[in-house]
């Protein structure tokens, strides 16, 4: 379930937690994003969200398999076109070529397969539970997976949330602030005008 966070500004609090499993985070692994002005001048943010050794190995070794997949798949394609432009045994090629990114999908299935089984209980998933996912002027918007590093991430930075989300609101009415140290921007409804 996609648990997305609007927040405004260039510096955030990301929690001294790992954002996958909730151990002491000993290393991190950076979100990047980058957008456009409107003189077209491309600008690049970089964050340190911060992860366990064990959650930044397997999250390395399901990105590596990631891109071998996908990298196995593209050569049988670029094999299959080439074999079929050479031969002219076209339903030959697509045969070919179809084995070839069945083999690479169940390769690839395989492998995610022993990287899962290597998680601790406590992991959120095989990937990254914490991505960036734009921005519209100084409003910078992450999608956390982890429902745990999600509240952990909103009560850290609830001066800078905006347009927050049902779910957003129901973390900050959870904690104990006070109403008066959630920023009015959040709780005030839209007008219809």
């Amino acid at each position: 379930m996609e648990m997305r966070v609007n927040v405004s500004g260039k510096q955030f609090v990301f929690p001294r937690s790992c954002a996958c499993c909730g151990a002491y985070p000993l290393t991190y692994l950076p979100v990047i994003g980058s957008e456009r002005n409107k003189l077209s001048r491309t600008k690049a943010w970089s964050w340190e969200v911060p992860y366990c050794i064990a959650c930044k190995k397997h999250i390395r070794r399901t990105e590596g398999i990631l891109f071998l997949g996908l990298l196995l798949f593209v050569i049988a394609c670029i094999f299959g076109a080439l074999f079929a432009l050479m031969t002219r045994w076209l339903i030959l090629a697509g045969e070919v070529t179809g084995i070839a990114v069945l083999i690479d999908i169940c390769l690839c299935g395989a492998l995610l397969l022993l990287v899962k089984q290597s998680l601790s209980e406590n992991c959120f998933g095989l990937g990254r539970t914490v991505s960036y996912l734009g921005s519209n002027g100084s409003c910078h918007s992450f999608d956390i997976k982890s429902s745990f590093y999600f509240a952990e991430f909103v009560r850290a930075n609830h001066r800078k949330l905006v347009n927050a989300s049902p779910r957003v609101v129901g973390v900050l009415k959870g904690t104990s602030f006070g109403n008066y140290q959630i920023p009015r921007r959040i709780t005030q409804s839209k007008r219809k005008g």
